[in-house]
């Protein structure tokens, strides 16, 4: 019976990555453990078979934590899931004692650096070149002068758009900052151009350099409201089919890693001529990975369960056959809200008769 530790449980990527293998092929054959630094989150976990509360990421303990657990259930891989575990992970991955799934170090550090990510980018022609606000930096007003409106403010560092805002002029760019700096976030922002058109989301799994499988979604709503900064979770979304964003994507990752391994999660936005435009890269799951493991298990795909591949692959186990590029098919949206679970329509067949 093989041994797999979740990391972030308690967190919604954390949970559906638990819920994905759990229901998988090999579910009842896994002995299934999550941690996470909040034991109220972690509770709402129904798919693991113990739970255990470590120390932040940034702890001089969570290694050595985190290897008392792997000792004492004999795991063999550590699945990562937030941001911060991912980044500890991949710099300390020589004293874990269980198998880690991650891209090389360099290409992590770039892919949670947003500024180094957009620069590697720009030199590829895929995006303009970014712009750094720092509370460090005495040219950070001669910078705010220098730029074109509208433009997308964002922390240089964080998941979910962390702290940004569409900036319509200098002063709303000068309040933003501002702000933020006095309430003692002194993070660098980011400053690029302003993206319109379409959202899409490239989820793939790779395996020493080779492309496993992948899929593209578009994002179509949100859940709540987004008035003035962005984050949060998409609402709406439906499985694409595009050459253009697929290109880019793989142009992207290959931009942050010469021998792309493990998972690669591209954001892309459409500029405004309607080409897709990379914004983020991460290398863990998005929130909405469960997608895929509902349409695996609804139209009996497993290969379509990501976060099986993925384990099977770091364990040196086999996997099925899979498609290298769009994995599901296009005829597939999926919804979600709050407190009242996902699920998945074909052909846009919503059950709802229209009498608006």
């Amino acid at each position: 019976m093989r041994s797999i530790l979740v990391t972030g449980a308690g967190g919604s990527a954390g949970n559906n990555v638990c819920w994905s293998l759990r229901v998988s092929n090999d579910g009842k054959k896994i002995l299934l453990y999550g941690t996470d630094v909040d034991k109220t989150s972690v509770e709402l976990n129904g798919w693991i078979d113990r739970a255990y509360i470590l120390p932040s990421a940034t702890s001089p303990r969570y290694v050595s934590r985190l290897n008392q657990v792997i000792k004492k259930d004999s795991v063999e891989m550590v699945f990562p899931q937030p941001d911060s575990e991912v980044g500890r992970l991949s710099r300390d991955r020589d004293q874990v004692r269980a198998s880690v799934f991650l891209p090389d170090r360099e290409a992590v550090k770039i892919c949670q650096d947003k500024y180094e990510a957009l620069s590697r980018w720009f030199k590829k022609g895929l995006r303009k070149e970014p712009i750094v606000l720092s509370p460090r930096s005495r040219r950070t007003r001669q910078s705010v002068r220098r730029l074109a409106f509208p433009c997308w403010v964002r922390a240089r560092q964080g998941a979910g758009g962390s702290l940004s805002c569409l900036a319509r002029s200098r002063s709303s760019v000068e309040h933003w900052i501002e702000y933020h700096w006095a309430e003692g976030l002194k993070t660098d922002f980011i400053v690029e151009e302003y993206l319109p058109n379409r959202d899409f989301c490239f989820m793939s799994v790779w395996n020493e350099g080779k492309l496993v499988t992948s899929m593209v979604r578009e994002r179509l709503s949100w859940v709540g409201h987004r008035i003035v900064g962005s984050g949060g979770t998409s609402k709406l979304n439906r499985v694409v089919h595009s050459n253009r964003v697929n290109t880019t994507a793989l142009e992207a990752i290959r931009a942050v890693s010469k021998n792309p391994h493990g998972i690669f999660c591209v954001d892309l936005k459409g500029d405004a001529s309607g080409v897709p435009r990379p914004t983020e890269v991460n290398c863990r799951f998005t929130t909405n990975v469960h997608y895929l493991t509902l349409a695996s298990l609804k139209l009996g795909h497993p290969e379509w369960n990501f976060p099986w591949l993925a384990a099977r692959i770091c364990l040196g186990e086999r996997i099925p056959s899979s498609k290298a590029l769009n994995a599901l098919p296009a005829n597939l949206w999926f919804t979600k809200n709050t407190d009242m679970g996902f699920t998945m329509a074909e052909e846009g067949k919503w059950r709802a008769e229209d009498y608006s």
